[in-house]
């Protein structure tokens, strides 16, 4: 019956053929009664094509034809194959347009822009002009379109589309295949002798052109993981094509390299404060600042760049539709006299301690925009350039990548705080300058430490859609091998990414049962959600995960614990072995998160022995997710980080060597709360605050162990903290058998600057240092200014100018033994 249904249809589609032979052969009435049975037959014939079967009983029913010389519609059909055979068995046969299509083989895929999807009329989405334009890269997208018993599946191959690979995994997806993670772990292919899909007209198309998380050098990533992890992301939907020129930190210095200009043109590159050119001869190009107003400087490097789009000159930052600048990473900047910065000497701390460079940078780089109309200049947008420049007119033809590195993770762009707040109002105002605007943001946002569950998945159900609806070019995200953190965020992105209007919540829950079962599935949900709506909950504005060892406690690890527990007794009984096996990777999380909440309290304690455990629980539980999937983490053995579990790890072991004699005697520890005032007008040296006799009775305390931000309740509704000076008093006592013969005051970290007073001596000044820098510790000596058994006093000056401050970690008072002493 199939094969009649399958030649009336052909019969009846070519029309031309059709009438000839009615014309010639038939009455004209029995002409219309025939053409009126035969409309009827093919009824029924859609009918029975209701559903496409590709693979019957473990037998190909399909085959697919390549359209000639398409290099990605042939990679395109063996993925296909390579993954139909994988569900049922059975390897769907490849030929090439033209060639004779096997009558065995009833379902006809055709892959590519193929001469036949052109003579049904399938238009199937084509073209690449990559001339600086405002609507520049939205040619890409896919076609899925089924005619009876014929499936076409094409898309945009032009330049650095990949569309027909798009379609391809968009087909497989329909016959219920997802790759949540890269590997096989992260992979969901169903088992079935019998394939078959329903008809479908899809035309995709995404709504942004940059779509990519790329993989930093964070994290040790092999050379094949990182093909795996390029193959996995387009599987879900990235494009790791570059449409703009590539751009990234110190790219500015390829267009005077110091080997060659340092000797003859010193004035060509930045002076520092002390009136040093930071440079020499055998730099490497990316750590170059140049004097950005020296006219000369636009002058070389036009020169060069003309010399370099001409092919006489060989530049790293410069590919055929334009270049790539921007300064060395951190806060660059000249200071020197001759050629001074046109700058507006203005400071915004919460962004970057130092100089803002927006317009100096920015007039530059549109300076060289407006010589090269037709190249895109690519630039990034970070540290001490973040903001938009005030009085400066961008072309069109920049591209700005928006790096916001100090913004807050723990919360979505509908948050009313203003650190979130601030950052769209950046984003819109970049938008209003140039089409070309690009988010360079950060994934893990916790961006050195623990590894502990983070909410990117519920910001980026927010903040994608805005960005959508902002004009955004795209993201281009900086991204870590450490999927125990990131979890499902890199699978949601990419979807949002192409999709804006994607609903999450429905993805999550595909995600959910899927992979873990129907039953299990939405208590392992619950988990992450809880994690996710305590961020939430949170005031504090971080983009560091020290900052939240008071949000993830002992009490919240161990209340949600309970989700797992009864994902775990369901699984016994309502989920595969393979389900059950990826159940086992989440409790391996929830009991690293433990570890880190127990590790955060036994340090709190003092109990150096106990966080040391805990640390190193941590470190073990990374090991056992690699062996699950190396993608989930890998452990770092280059060298050891001090904000690593690892490190932590040696810091506690260096502490508990100062308490049990190995290096050191515990002396005293101070106590965990202290008196504490703020000095909103900067009245406690005048007044005298540091002295041992101020009468403090009237102060309010504070936990020394938490930032005041982390305790206090924000001071606006946006979330603004306390920033400014604020004072810490505590007494102790010293027993004098204690003591060796020096004793060593610890603070386990000030931010951002600390002064010090035992007994009303000054005993020293902490420097001020980026908080996220973690080298905020102190230890002065205080031999000479304590005051062995009888009681003691200290007072501790504390100012920060931005973002959070205060006391945090705790401190103690130490006796080196000899040795170390000498050492």
């Amino acid at each position: 019956m199939k094969k009649l249904c399958f030649s009336v249809y052909r019969f009846i589609i070519n029309k031309s053929h059709a009438r000839s032979i009615l014309v010639k052969v038939m009455h004209f009435e029995t002409c219309r009664l025939w053409l009126a049975m035969c409309v009827v037959l093919a009824v029924s014939c859609n009918s029975l094509l209701a559903e496409m079967v590709l693979v019957e009983a473990g037998k190909p029913n399909a085959v697919m034809i390549v359209a000639q010389q398409q290099k990605q519609a042939t990679e395109a059909a063996n993925v296909i194959a390579d993954i139909v055979e994988q569900i049922s068995g059975a390897r769907l046969p490849i030929i090439t347009e033209g060639q004779v299509i096997p009558d065995e083989h009833p379902i006809r895929i055709w892959v590519g822009h193929s001469k036949r999807a052109s003579s049904l009329g399938v238009t199937i989405p084509s073209g690449y002009d990559p001339a600086p334009r405002k609507d520049a890269f939205n040619e890409e997208g896919f076609v899925l379109r089924s005619i009876g018993n014929e499936l076409f599946v094409g898309g945009n191959q032009d330049g650095p589309y990949r569309g027909t690979i798009y379609g391809a995994y968009r087909l497989l997806e329909q016959l219920g295949c997802r790759w949540f993670f890269p590997g096989k772990w992260g992979q969901v292919i169903p088992q079935s002798k019998t394939v078959s899909l329903k008809p479908m007209n899809i035309t995709s198309k995404p709504d942004f052109a940059v779509r990519d998380i790329w993989l930093s050098g964070w994290i040790p990533t092999s050379t094949d993981e990182r093909k795996a992890y390029m193959k996995w992301g387009e599987k879900i939907g990235f494009n790791h094509a570059k449409f703009y020129p590539t751009v990234g930190d110190g790219f500015l210095g390829f267009l005077l390299p110091p080997g060659e200009y340092f000797q003859e043109h010193p004035e060509y590159f930045a002076m520092d404060k002390k009136g040093k050119r930071m440079v020499h001869s055998k730099m490497y190009e990316r750590h170059a600042m140049l004097c950005l107003p020296n006219p000369d400087v636009l002058k070389e490097s036009i020169a060069n760049l003309k010399d370099a789009f001409a092919g006489q000159r060989k530049m790293v930052n410069v590919a055929s539709n334009g270049l790539g600048i921007s300064p060395p990473d951190g806060a660059p900047y000249c200071f020197c006299e001759e050629f001074p910065m046109q700058s507006m000497n203005i400071s915004v701390p919460r962004y970057v301690h130092g100089k803002i460079m927006s317009d100096e940078f920015f007039s530059f780089a549109a300076d060289l925009a407006r010589v090269f109309p037709d190249k895109y200049v690519s630039t990034m947008a970070y540290s001490n350039r973040i903001m938009p420049p005030l009085n400066v007119d961008i072309p069109e033809n920049i591209m700005v990548l928006l790096a916001p590195i100090s913004a807050d993770v723990l919360h979505d762009n509908s948050s009313p705080y203003w650190r979130r707040q601030e950052l769209v109002k950046i984003v819109k105002t970049w938008l209003k300058k140039t089409p070309h605007v690009v988010m360079y943001d950060y994934n893990p946002g916790l961006l050195t430490g623990m590894f502990v569950p983070e909410r990117d998945v519920a910001n980026s159900a927010v903040n994608i859609p805005m960005y959508h609806k902002m004009g955004l070019k795209g993201m281009s995200r900086e991204g870590r091998k450490a999927f125990m953190q990131t979890w499902i965020s890199y699978y949601i992105t990419a979807k949002l990414l192409w999709d804006a209007d994607a609903d999450v919540d429905a993805l999550k829950q595909e995600f959910y049962s899927m992979f873990f079962g129907d039953q299990v599935g939405p208590y392992v949900q619950a988990w992450w959600d809880a994690c996710e709506q305590k961020l939430d909950a949170t005031t504090t504005q971080a983009h560091e995960d020290f900052l939240i060892n008071h949000v993830y406690d002992v009490a919240f690890v161990q209340k949600i614990r309970k989700h797992l527990e009864h994902a775990y007794e369901l699984s016994m009984a309502h989920a595969t072995t393979e389900q059950q096996e990826r159940l086992k990777v989440v409790l391996l999380i929830a009991d690293h998160l433990m570890a880190y909440a127990k590790m955060t309290q036994a340090e709190s304690q003092m109990n150096w022995v106990l966080a040391e455990q805990h640390a190193l629980e941590m470190f073990e539980l990374k090991k056992q997710l690699h062996e699950a999937s190396t993608f989930l983490m890998q452990v770092e053995t280059r060298f050891t980080r001090p904000y690593f579990a690892e490190g932590r790890a040696k810091v506690f072991a260096e502490h508990q060597a100062r308490f049990d004699g190995k290096v050191g005697n515990l002396v005293t520890a101070l106590p965990r709360t202290m008196k504490f005032q703020r000095d909103r007008y900067d009245e406690g040296i005048i007044g005298e605050w540091f002295k041992a006799d101020t009468n403090d009775a009237d102060w309010q305390t504070r936990d020394s162990f938490l930032l005041w931000d982390q305790q206090e309740e924000p001071l606006t509704s946006k979330g603004h903290d306390y920033d400014g000076y604020a004072w810490y008093r505590t007494r102790f006592e010293v027993d004098a058998s204690k003591i060796n013969k020096t004793v060593q005051l610890y603070l386990g970290g000030i931010i951002n600057e600390g002064w010090v007073w035992v007994n009303g001596q000054f005993a020293g000044h902490k420097k001020h240092d980026l908080w996220w820098s973690h080298n905020n510790h102190f230890q002065v000596d205080v031999t000479d200014l304590i005051r062995p058994g009888k009681p003691n006093q200290m007072t501790i000056r504390v100012y920060n100018d931005a973002d959070v401050g205060g006391l945090f970690r705790r401190g103690y008072l130490w006796s080196p033994v000899e040795s170390e002493k000498a050492q």
